[in-house]
């Protein structure tokens, strides 16, 4: 540089504002890779946070529906039994109705049995009846 400028104070100044200009730059960059470095420390930490975070929802999700499952299943065995009361009183109510039934039954059909034997005998008698007044008219 000095061999560029005649005067020497002036290469001197010049030099020496690079050598500024050339320690500023440096210290801008080494500024700027900080910089860059911390942006990127932060980015991995906010990647990290982000996972952590999306660790805890699923496994806060996991959680929840672990619950539901089992709220459900306790549902389910609520209204199971609700439907296996409910089969066996209409199960009872059908076996009271046929035993009504079956015993109505039986009723009506002693009832016909007792009318056709008294119809049989009325006839019978009205027969014997019949023939005896018969026999006895014609003997006289």
């Amino acid at each position: 540089m000095e061999s560029i400028f005649s005067d020497t104070d002036q290469a001197k100044k010049l030099i020496q504002a690079f050598e500024e200009f050339a320690n500023d730059r440096a210290t801008t960059q080494r500024l700027s890779f900080e910089n860059l470095k911390q942006e990127a420390i932060e980015q991995i930490r906010n990647e990290l946070v982000s996972k952590d975070l999306f660790h805890s929802e699923i496994k806060r999700l996991e959680d929840l529906f672990h619950s539901e499952i089992k709220r459900l299943q306790t549902e389910i065995k609520r209204v199971e039994s609700s439907i296996q009361t409910e089969i066996k009183r209409v199960e009872s109510s059908l076996q009271s109705e046929i035993k009504l039934s079956v015993s109505s039954l039986k009723q009506q059909g002693i009832y016909w049995l007792i009318g056709a034997c008294v119809v049989s005998i009325a006839t019978i008698i009205s027969s014997v009846w019949a023939i005896m007044n018969f026999t006895i008219e014609h003997l006289k």
